[in-house]
């Protein structure tokens, strides 16, 4: 066990912790907003706002602040923050980077706790807008004012409805809240996290946060990583960043040393070549740093990294819905040999065991089957299958203990295999407690099967490269949360 001393300086850091969440919380939670820099101006990034919180789900009180209007789009305008009689929550500012500091003390005076600065100009730009950022930081720091930003498009959270993505929903749709698994994203990049909205919902990916953070001029990585730690809406957190800024990238890779064995956090980080650098730089204004160094502390502290975000979203849906694996070898069962192929190509690029079936397990299957199925790694139950094959396969194998992960493949355009084959696979899976991944390639019947095993939650994928992706990451994550004994000592609530 470790000492008592060491149990006092975690509890210390928890209490940290606890203090900066409640401080975050408001960028979530806020029961009154208002819109500095709100703008009667059709196609305005001011009036876009304004819109966003002008819809029925958000159920808080909003204002626009802007002398140039007495009310904008219905709601009431006021000149400065002074002249509004309430008390305000939070303030998004969208006005030219050289009026911050004023607009800042402006926030001051109010005894708000909370600003999302969109605006851009400031140390993304060179020595003037650094300096301006450092006044409106100042600011901030000296009245318990905590920022996002700037440079970014702010937040979006699907089940408050608070939303400060200056993007209208005709060109960037937003993601919903899922009963299944939700992911939470933290964008350096204000225009992955614009995209990642619009994608996520055309895609039906279910998604609790969006954070676009620009310069981390106050609220970093390591703050959110924190708060989405504790947030029970959220599954899977999720990063896309450019580097860290000195100093801070070690806070970070603490922090997720505490988190990554209770909750997976992926990663997809930019700025692996020179001119990468140079680009991310003058994008916002942060150090890339040796792109070596920062693989080598995410696989020390348990942080799953991804190529892209594609493969980001295949890792985390499956992450969300399934249990970590307890090891590396996968057993692929399909209908269709050339999928088995292909499938069982993807999983040893990605590095995991095909383990062919014991003698015993062999002879049970062969026992069981038709004689014209292939007793192999992948078992293939042939195109004339029906689910009771399928069901003997996963009965079997389960019941040996000889795998750690199950993908399936379904061609489901053959007449034999009904839909009833989705309660085959999402039963066996939370009988035995094995994570399972679906491979489901074809259109529109393909694509209805597909739903209904996310419904259940199984992850159901268009090609056996993704399905590889995600059991590659079941399995990664099964060996960061179960490698540290003295975790689950001080959390026994977690195994």
């Amino acid at each position: 066990m470790r000492s008592k001393q060491t149990i006092e300086v975690f509890a210390r850091r928890m209490a940290v912790s606890q203090n900066t969440n409640d401080e975050i919380d408001i960028f979530f939670s806020a029961k009154s907003v208002a819109i500095y820099g709100a703008s009667a101006t059709p196609n305005s990034v001011g009036q876009a706002i304004v819109q966003n919180f002008i819809k029925p789900q958000f159920t808080g009180r909003v204002y626009a602040v802007n002398p140039k209007y007495s009310q904008v789009l219905g709601i009431p305008c006021y000149p400065s923050l002074q002249d509004i009689p309430d008390e305000i929550d939070m303030v998004v500012v969208a006005v030219p980077a050289r009026i911050t500091p004023r607009v800042f003390e402006d926030i001051a005076a109010k005894g708000v706790k909370a600003a999302i600065v969109i605006s851009g100009g400031f140390s993304e730009t060179g020595p003037r807008g650094a300096e301006l950022e450092d006044q409106i930081v100042k600011i901030a720091r000296e009245n318990g004012i905590r920022v996002i930003g700037p440079n970014c498009v702010g937040v979006i959270d699907t089940t408050t409805h608070i939303d400060t993505f200056f993007l209208p929903e005709y060109r960037c749709s937003r993601p919903r809240a899922s009963n299944v698994a939700n992911i939470s994203l933290v964008s350096q990049s204000g225009a992955f996290a614009a995209a990642i909205a619009d994608w996520t919902a055309e895609l039906g990916i279910g998604m609790s946060k969006i954070i676009s953070l620009g310069n981390k001029c106050d609220v970093d990585d390591d703050d959110l990583l924190r708060y989405l730690a504790a947030d029970d809406s959220t599954q899977v957190i999720c990063f896309y960043t450019e580097g860290y800024d000195p100093g801070k990238g070690r806070s970070f890779f603490d922090t997720a040393k505490e988190v990554t064995p209770h909750k997976p956090v992926i990663v997809v980080k930019s700025g692996r070549g020179k001119r990468a650098k140079e680009a991310a730089s003058s994008h916002t204004g942060s150090l890339a740093g040796s792109d070596q160094v920062a693989g080598a502390a995410y696989k020390q502290a348990g942080v799953i990294r991804a190529d892209n975000f594609e493969h980001m979203f295949d890792m985390a849906r499956a992450l969300a819905m399934q249990p970590p694996a307890r090891g590396d070898r996968v057993l692929m069962v399909t209908n269709g040999g050339g999928l088995g192929v292909m499938t069982t190509d993807a999983l040893e690029a990605e590095g995991l065991a095909i383990p062919h079936p014991s003698p015993e397990l062999t002879e049970r299957l062969q026992e069981r089957l038709p004689s014209y199925c292939a007793i192999g790694n992948p078992i293939d139950v042939v195109g004339d299958s029906d689910s009771s094959r399928y069901d003997i396969v996963f009965e079997e194998a389960l019941k040996s203990g000889e795998y750690d992960i199950v993908v399936v493949g379904m061609l489901l355009q053959t007449p034999t295999l009904g839909m009833d084959i989705t309660n085959v696979i999402a039963n066996h899976q939370r009988q035995s407690g094995v994570p399972f991944v679906a491979v489901a390639m074809g259109g529109a019947f393909t694509s209805k099967a597909g739903e209904i095993m996310e419904l259940m939650g199984v992850p159901t994928y268009a090609t056996g490269e993704k399905a590889a992706v995600a059991a590659k990451a079941l399995a990664t994550y099964g060996e960061i949360k179960y490698r540290d004994k003295f975790r689950r000592t001080l959390f026994p609530d977690n195994p």
